[in-house]
């Protein structure tokens, strides 16, 4: 009864927009986990309302990081369900060594003009901070979009730095859900290694 009771004062406290994008986006994660392409629209609403909410605490870079995930959603959506060969449903797939370095070459000229930026132009708070789980987010969410099992490994990076920001800008609901969202990425690293696995293994066996 206590728990219950702590976890209904602790729903209680938040607003009703925090609620709901809070709600949205567990099932969001759950959902991208099992590969269920009906994540994206759950996505979409969840960080549509949280970039509204981010925006008015100043956290400016992840603010547009939000609008960049609307945007990222629905060309997600669209992947999962057309973007594999002859517009079947896409499959999970690993990263090339030569992608993966683009794609950190890229991170690091991105990180720093947006770090300085956010910290002498836009004052955001926790500017560096901020700059830079927004650009392993971008990547991440891209990766995802394109089921690279290597997503997950960055936003389990992304979600533990997440906790500590949200934490300090008291937005406890927040700060717990970056805590649940590190342990879903963990189960969905897993997962899509596993689907992976026995993909290939299918594909090599004899017709």
């Amino acid at each position: 009864m206590d728990i219950l009771n702590f976890i209904i004062n602790f729903i209680s406290s938040m607003g009703l927009g925090e609620q709901i994008s809070i709600a949205t986006g567990l099932i969001y994660i759950v959902l991208s986990v099992r590969q269920n392409s009906l994540c994206w629209p759950f996505g979409i609403i969840s960080v549509g309302i949280w970039m509204t909410i981010v925006f008015q605490g100043k956290l400016y870079s992840d603010a547009f990081l939000q609008f960049i995930y609307v945007v990222l959603g629905f060309y997600g959506w669209y992947q999962w369900l057309r973007g594999g060969t002859d517009s079947e449903p896409l499959k999970v797939q690993r990263l090339s060594a030569k992608m993966a370095l683009k794609l950190t070459g890229m991170g690091l000229i991105a990180f720093l003009p947006a770090g300085y930026a956010a910290e002498h132009y836009l004052h955001a708070s926790y500017p560096w901070w901020d700059a830079l789980t927004t650009v392993l987010s971008l990547i991440a969410q891209y990766l995802l979009a394109k089921k690279y099992i290597e997503n997950w490994i960055l936003w389990i990076i992304a979600d533990v730095m997440y906790i500590g920001i949200y934490h300090l800008k008291g937005w406890t609901g927040y700060s717990g859900l970056m805590a649940v969202y590190t342990i879903m990425a963990v189960i969905g690293y897993m997962q899509w290694l596993k689907s992976y696995q026995a993909e290939r293994v299918k594909l090599c066996q004899p017709v």
